[in-house]
């Protein structure tokens, strides 16, 4: 090689020339479009920018599969971001609106982020969705529509009717006059004489408006005096919100103001809000006019009386066409562990239709929700549970309702971990898998330990029956009943060595009492055969004490 050292040189030169090029290239990035509009509740850029809407620019192909968190990176907010509803992408082709403007939402938020629940149908006067914009969900509308102010004080505002003042009693004409009536225009006042309603105040007008201090139909029935006559049945939620929403009326009775959000979002306000008539509003489950406490056992809505109010829609098969739900539910709850205890022994505490399907927001709780609604009685069950692989996620990973069933809920035992049967173990499992295996242990270690509390039991009874003082092993008992319930609850996590910790402590309890009462019967025993023995001394001494006595008698001279 001639001229090794310029070879070299040229060769290095090259080398930083690349370099440079490479540096420059990450120093100066290609330009991106910057983002022209505030950020700050439009962090999901895809909602928009994925299909286009509202004139939004759409993603181009090789931007496939990225997520809102990477649009930040590359695109960063404008210099000079527009701010205000104006800001805010600009409606399809033949949208309809006020020109230059989105429409802003002039009410509250809270509570009313199902958009499309009042404005897919208009209801309450709520403007209608335009046809450009079928297909879009709730989580679209706010990205284009911003609140008209930032400090919106965060209540429901349902649509009201003229309030006039209660006239007194004895100047009611919608009373008076309706008292004289027949039929069913009779019957509404009797039902609201007897009313938690009349009891504190709230009159006719207070929800059909007019004025009940005129005598004369026409006057009292007049526009002007905010007549509204029979509500549509689609308002009525609203209407009874216009009162029961707010803080200030609710407070005094201590009753919670969330009722209407609730059934906004639930499956009977959704359909209503679809023109759906046959769904329950407040009027139907409230007893109208007659409205009564919810602790009134009279009352539609008192525990005792809240499946059977609920059958009388879900278990009508003629009334429940087209729903594709079925109706047996309540056929199936009254023979149920639950609606045992509520429906014949009258146990408050258990759980009716409404403590799984909440009131007021009705809804079946979706499959991979059953732990968390069943866990809000049974926590301890549930803690367990979650422990366990069955919780996972997987599709298919048994539930509460797996094993239990939803409305028959029977008394679970532990004859669930044997057979083949619907809801056993060996419906999933075979008995020789670990699984099956698992199953058989965790079952002989309970009944096992069941039996032994068992025999405890009848031990204290029998030393109880020979009046020996037995509160310490009750005691003891107790405690040996909790452990075990611990170890059925425990045997959600499908642990069996937990499982057998906990038998073992509540077997180990039980045979120390069964020991201590044997031995407690046995020295019993003992100190009454002692006890008889010790008597027949005593009656021996006093019967020789006596005959000596006699004989001492004998020997005394005559007086």
């Amino acid at each position: 090689m001639k001229n090794p050292w310029k070879i070299f040189f040229i060769l290095t030169l090259a080398l930083v020339l690349i370099a440079i090029q490479f540096a420059t290239a990450d120093a100066n990035p290609p330009a991106q479009k910057p983002i022209p509009h505030p950020v700050a509740g439009r962090e999901q850029c895809i909602i928009c920018h994925a299909t286009g809407v509202g004139g939004a620019t759409k993603f181009p192909p090789d931007h496939a599969g990225r997520t809102n968190d990477m649009c930040q990176v590359c695109h960063k907010l404008s210099a000079s971001p527009q701010t205000g509803p104006t800001a805010t992408p600009r409606p399809g082709v033949g949208a309809t609106r006020v020109p230059g403007t989105t429409p802003t939402i002039p009410h509250a938020l809270q509570n009313r982020d199902n958009c499309l629940a009042c404005h897919q149908a208009g209801i309450g006067g709520a403007l209608r969705v335009p046809s450009s914009h079928a297909g879009r969900t709730n989580t679209t509308c706010r990205t284009c529509h911003q609140s008209a102010s930032a400090n919106q004080v965060p209540l429901v505002v349902p649509t009201p009717v003229v309030f006039t003042p209660p006239p007194a009693p004895n100047r009611d004409g919608c009373v008076t006059c309706h008292t004289a009536q027949a039929g069913k225009l009779n019957e509404p006042v009797k039902e609201w004489q007897a009313s938690a309603h009349a009891e504190r105040g709230v009159t006719c007008a207070s929800c059909h408006g007019g004025d009940a201090t005129k005598n004369l139909k026409e006057d009292a029935h007049a526009v002007k005096a905010g007549y509204t006559g029979k509500p549509n049945m689609v308002d009525i939620p609203a209407l009874c919100a216009s009162c029961h929403s707010r803080a200030e009326a609710m407070r005094q009775y201590d009753l919670p103001i969330d009722q209407y959000a609730k059934y906004q979002q639930s499956i009977h306000g959704i359909r209503l809000a679809q023109a759906d008539f046959k769904v329950a509003t407040c009027y139907t489950c409230h007893d109208g006019h007659g409205t009564k406490k919810v602790n009134d056992p009279t009352s539609r809505v008192y525990p005792l009386n809240v499946p059977a109010m609920c059958a009388q829609c879900h278990s009508n098969t003629e009334y429940m066409k087209g729903y594709n739900i079925p109706t047996n539910q309540h056929a199936l709850y009254v023979v149920s562990v639950h609606g045992k205890a509520l429906l014949n022994k009258q146990d408050v505490r258990a759980p009716s239709c409404a403590t799984c399907h909440s009131t007021h927001g009705a809804a079946p709780p979706g499959y991979e929700e059953v732990e968390n609604v069943c866990g809000t009685c049974h926590s301890a069950t549930q803690e367990y549970y979650l422990k366990s692989s069955h919780s996972s996620d997987v599709a298919g990973a048994p539930k509460c309702v797996t094993c239990h069933g939803r409305y028959d809920v029977g008394v679970p035992s532990e004859d669930m971990f044997v057979g083949v049967e619907n809801r056993k173990c060996g419906s999933c499992h075979g008995a020789n898998t670990p699984q099956g295996q698992a199953a058989q242990e965790m079952h002989t270690q309970l009944t096992a330990t069941a039996k032994l509390i068992e025999d405890s039991e009848k031990a204290i009874e029998v030393a109880e029956k020979a009046a020996l003082i037995v509160a310490p092993e009750k005691v003891r008992l107790s405690e040996a009943k909790t452990n075990l319930i611990t170890a059925r609850a425990a045997q959600h996590t499908l642990d069996r060595a937990l499982v057998k910790e906990k038998t073992d402590k509540a077997a180990a309890q039980a045979k120390e009492i069964i020991a201590n009462s044997e031995k407690a019967i046995a020295d019993s025993f003992f100190r009454r055969q002692f006890m008889i023995v010790g008597l027949a001394i005593m009656a021996l001494s006093i019967l020789s004490l006596w005959i000596i006595r006699r004989e001492l008698y004998k020997q005394l001279p005559p007086e």
